[in-house]
């Protein structure tokens, strides 16, 4: 039922989260913990792991980059994704799924978010992790680093988690109970974020306060948004199930859909192009799907993968993307081609 793939994101995450977006509890609680050598074992390993998923990735300034997945999975390589180190984090005894990972923009500072309430905040650019204490079991889906002392997370349940001191507290604020998928900020003050039933959030004061801009009410006939971009201050685009959009290019002030309804695809996350100044974005999503959007128009490129993927992070030298079933593609050109880095989709791909 069209419905039920709305309350998801149609497979892009793992059986734990189609349990939570379908309203269940998942009861555990949280508490404050550091990852000990003994819990947070680093070891090389093969990218041949194709039974896990991954979530999240991130690419810092210097090269390093960090990708988190199911059962409190991080992944950290300094050679562009040749090899790479293991380590498991836990929350308290369990080890949660891991959706989320952002970096402040030196790559310093960072904080990892997941199923449980779960946070996870480093200070030396991933090395080591700290489990931070955010007073919530809910599944935190997306952060959002501001600068070194603010971020923000959303989750399920419409929770909405805020931080203005570099983690010690986090501050809560929840809407009627849905998911939120992905939260931006376009600069210190001006947050964005997207879930389900077409719902559009806006801060205007850093995440002290937030205010519903679209949707907000629990519907059958309105579907999930999953992903918020923004080229530039003005322009932005939300993306969501089976092509759905919306655009702004006055900063939010006015949203109206957009023209992608003839690409019938999930999108799961979208990035501005890091090169050229185009003012492109490049998105990511349901079964493999990857492209770039211009000037309202998406040209679908070629990965080469088939699973669903889940996130994407470029930067000048490369770029990753990561997904279901140990789906994890590489780039050299900025999106242009892709090759596989765990053996199983790994055809080199070129754009059409």
């Amino acid at each position: 039922m069209r419905k039920q793939e709305g309350a998801i994101r149609a497979g892009a995450l793992a059986a734990g989260l189609l349990a939570l977006c379908a309203g269940l509890w998942l009861g555990f609680a949280t508490g404050v913990a550091r990852a000990t050598p003994e819990e947070a074992q680093r070891k090389a390993v093969s990218i041949n792991r194709s039974w896990e998923n991954y979530f999240g990735v991130s690419i810092l300034p210097s090269g390093r980059a960090i990708v988190v997945g199911d059962k409190g999975l991080v992944m950290t390589s300094d050679d562009q994704g040749k090899s790479w180190t293991h380590q498991q984090l836990r929350n308290g005894l369990t080890p949660f799924d891991l959706y989320s990972i952002a970096f402040t923009p030196d790559g310093d500072k960072g904080w990892i978010a997941g199923d449980g309430g779960s946070m996870y905040r480093t200070a030396d650019q991933g090395k080591t992790w700290t489990l931070e204490p955010t007073k919530t079991a809910a599944a935190l889906m997306k952060v959002a680093v501001i600068d070194a002392q603010k971020a923000c997370a959303v989750g399920e349940h419409g929770m909405v988690l805020c931080t203005t001191d570099d983690g010690a507290t986090w501050n809560s604020q929840k809407f009627e109970d849905m998911v939120f998928f992905d939260v931006t900020f376009i600069d210190a003050n001006n947050g964005w974020a997207v879930g389900e039933f077409e719902t559009v959030i806006n801060t205007v004061d850093g995440g002290k306060t937030w205010a519903i801009k679209n949707g907000g009410q629990r519907t059958l006939k309105a579907d999930p948004y999953f992903a918020i971009a923004f080229t530039d201050a003005n322009r932005g685009l939300v993306l969501g199930l089976n092509g759905i959009d919306l655009k702004t290019n006055d900063g939010g002030k006015t949203w109206t859909p957009g023209t992608l309804a003839d690409a019938p695809y999930s999108f799961y996350a979208a990035i501005p192009q890091t090169t050229g100044g185009s003012g492109d974005l490049y998105i990511v999503g349901v079964d493999g799907v990857t492209g770039r959007i211009t000037q309202d128009k998406m040209t679908r490129t070629v990965s080469g993968a088939s699973n669903s993927i889940n996130s994407i992070a470029l930067a000048p030298q490369f770029g990753l993307a990561v997904g279901l079933s140990g789906t994890m593609i590489k780039t050299t050109d900025n999106g242009q081609s892709w090759s596989g880095l765990n053996g199983g989709d790994s055809t080199q791909a070129r754009a059409q």
